[in-house]
């Protein structure tokens, strides 16, 4: 078979302080066939599964445009449309006799003038390819799931595991289910029940384990194809913005109906155990010094850069040097002006340093702090939660001072790995208590040694209590702004227009 692959993603936070350019895809690297033979896979990103599984098939794939951006505001317009035109000119590239289009998107990008980029892509691809071709596509799960989108697209699903750690098997489900639609073995159908809710729901640890177990082993039912959860993305403020459950049948439309409508019920019910204790900075700071035997690990989540926050708060380490706390490190703190004054130092060298509260009050005020610099990178890099290719962290500098290490970079990512810290030059298991800039993607590469895990609800751009954020656009009621008691008040079951 003839297919063609492309990936192009961003998760907007309505309420993020970073702009979005093109440049920003640019800082992490941009892929198009027209740039020559591709001989590093890992520039595909998330489009490389669906090439691999092509590889394994014996299929002809071409893969067009390959971008993403971390985190952060809606897209300038200009710069979306050009990315968007790209992707488009490649598919044109070899719309003659395709059999199939994948694409890996996000599922919350948003940009001037485009609350839903996805379902804009989508009725494009769909116009250029015809309403035979077979259209698959791969979401992040904290994606809102719009009607353009399963209006446009043949069978829609997103990963099922947070942390994300199941895209390459989601990637070759979706592949096979559409070669079974394109052999005329199987015709979807799709229902989606809106889950009036915001949250982030924690797949690798009760009760949420149970909920998704039970849920997977739902596909094995006679004519059921795929069950997603559809988490929602809590700082997207458009009117599609929220969880939902799809459920795809073969030509069974009210299988499809009822299953997302029970399923959306129990996933509703889990609003509140299916998240993390979160706790204060008090709180963290105390329960981490009580930790024995190894490594406490706190979670920034407030200043996750994988949310859209800037990643440069100082709340958790200016309440370190008060209650002077000795034996920590933390990671990876976005400050390229501390980093360029650090690099023109030098390592060994002990200088004064403003370190971090520099993009906006969710960052707190800044650090001065007298620091030793210990390690300096030009080239550190960590594997991606997603797919393990290499995710450049930029310039990297670790800062010492009054028994805290501090990892600085210049290119905004969440830590996934220890042998991130380890290639800026901190050793996360010889401390005490380790911060992270993270909610829970870190929960991947550290749990395995941590001696605990501690989700701080901490000052931040992406503080859990998101009451206090000046929507203005969204769908009410939604919990937890509204206290709304069964999903059935709200829910609205979508279908694919052929059903």
């Amino acid at each position: 078979m003839k297919v063609f692959a492309a990936y192009l993603a961003h998760e907007t936070n309505s309420f993020s302080p970073i702009p979005t350019t093109l440049a920003s895809f640019k800082e992490l690297g941009i892929y198009r066939p027209a740039m020559g033979p591709l001989t590093d896979h890992g520039r595909l990103k998330g489009a490389g599964h669906f090439s691999e599984e092509a590889r394994k098939r014996g299929d002809q794939c071409f893969v067009g445009l390959c971008a993403h951006a971390q985190p952060s505001r809606p897209m300038r317009k200009a710069d979306y449309e050009t990315l968007r035109e790209w992707l488009l000119d490649d598919l044109m590239q070899v719309v003659s006799d395709l059999d199939i289009v994948f694409l890996f998107m996000h599922g919350a990008m948003m940009a001037e003038g485009y609350d839903d980029c996805e379902g804009d892509i989508l009725a494009r691809v769909r116009e250029a390819v015809g309403d035979d071709t077979p259209i698959g596509v791969l979401l992040d799960l904290h994606c809102n799931v719009t009607a353009s989108m399963l209006q446009h697209a043949t069978i829609v699903m997103a990963c099922k595991e947070y942390p994300h750690i199941d895209f390459r098997d989601r990637a070759a489900e979706l592949y096979d289910l559409c070669v079974r639609v394109k052999k005329d073995e199987i015709k979807p159908v799709t229902a989606q029940v809106r889950v009036p809710m915001f949250g982030l729901f924690q797949t690798a640890t009760r009760p949420m384990r149970d909920f998704l177990d039970a849920t997977i082993a739902r596909q094995h039912l006679p004519d059921v194809l795929s069950i997603t959860l559809c988490h929602g993305f809590p700082w997207s403020d458009f009117d599609g913005a929220g969880a939902s459950v799809l459920v795809v049948t073969d030509n069974n439309q009210a299988l499809a109906a009822d299953l997302a409508e029970e399923i959306g019920s129990d996933f509703f019910a889990l609003r509140q155990r299916g998240q993390a204790r979160l706790v204060t900075i008090d709180e963290a700071v105390d329960r981490a010094l009580a930790t024995r035997g190894g490594t406490a690990v706190i979670a920034d989540m407030a200043d996750n850069p994988g949310g859209g926050a800037a990643s440069d708060s100082t709340f958790i380490l200016r309440q370190f040097l008060e209650r002077g706390i000795r034996d920590a490190g933390l990671a990876y703190l976005w400050d390229p002006i501390a980093v360029d004054l650090a690099f023109a130092a030098g390592e060994g060298t002990t200088l004064p340093l403003r370190i971090g509260g520099k993009v906006g009050p969710a960052s707190g005020d800044p650090v001065d702090l007298d620091v030793t610099v210990l390690h300096l990178s030009s080239d550190a890099n960590q594997a991606h939660i997603a797919d393990g290719t290499p995710s450049r962290l930029g310039r990297t500098a670790l800062v010492s001072s009054q028994g805290i290490e501090i990892a600085l970079n210049d290119i905004r990512q969440q830590p996934f790995t220890p042998d991130g810290l380890a290639a800026c030059g901190l050793d996360p298991w010889s401390k005490r208590i380790l911060v992270l800039k993270s909610s829970h993607h870190f929960y991947a590469g550290f749990h395995g040694q941590a001696a605990d895990i501690i989700y701080c609800d901490a000052p931040g751009t992406l503080n859990s209590d998101i009451r206090r954020l000046p929507f203005r656009r969204i769908k009410r009621p939604l919990w937890p702004l509204d206290d709304i008691d069964l999903p059935s008040s709200t829910a609205q079951r979508l279908s694919n227009p052929e059903t």
